[in-house]
């Protein structure tokens, strides 16, 4: 499997004995349960879930380890991502959010191909701006199509300052 950035650029391929899988770096014990301790959390969740719930659950791993602004932006992240992922991806697959090092780190897998785009154009006309938004807020942005075999999809992984 490899990663795209959102330029299309390659990134090195993730293979079974790196420990290659869809989401890497969270390893739950269970779908739904969040990590031991405050210095690493994490949670992982099997569509169908709304943004609501995936907004809820990030709240509730940055209890405690973000300033409200550092929340809001992640709140705000965490909704353009899953709506993009219902509105223009066929529907969501899979989220992941966790905190480690001083980041929290999203992963939003969803049923199409298409990569997501930053528009450029008539601002009187609604909608377009979600993309440069998700991309202004994270301090990396990357795109990872699924394996093949499982189906279209992509998995947009994105990781969040805590500050």
């Amino acid at each position: 499997m490899s990663e795209l950035t959102d330029g299309g650029s390659r990134l090195p391929e993730l293979s079974p004995a790196d420990g290659g899988s869809r989401l890497p770096e969270f390893n739950p014990e269970a779908v739904g349960v969040r990590g031991p301790g405050p210095e690493k959390r994490s949670v992982r969740i099997a569509a169908p879930l709304k943004a609501r719930g995936a907004r809820a659950e990030v709240s509730r791993l940055l209890a405690g380890v973000a300033g409200e602004r550092c929340v809001n932006d992640a709140l705000l992240v965490v909704s353009e991502l899953i709506s993009n992922a219902d509105r223009h991806g066929g529907g969501l697959r899979e989220f992941a959010a966790g905190v480690e090092d001083g980041h929290l780190r999203l992963e939003v897998a969803d049923h199409s191909e298409v990569l997501p785009e930053s528009a450029a154009h008539d601002p009187l006309v609604p909608g377009g701006f979600g993309w440069s938004l998700v991309r202004r807020l994270s301090v990396d942005a990357r795109i990872r199509p699924w394996p093949a075999g499982d189906g279209p999809g992509k998995t947009i992984v994105v990781s969040l300052r805590l500050e």
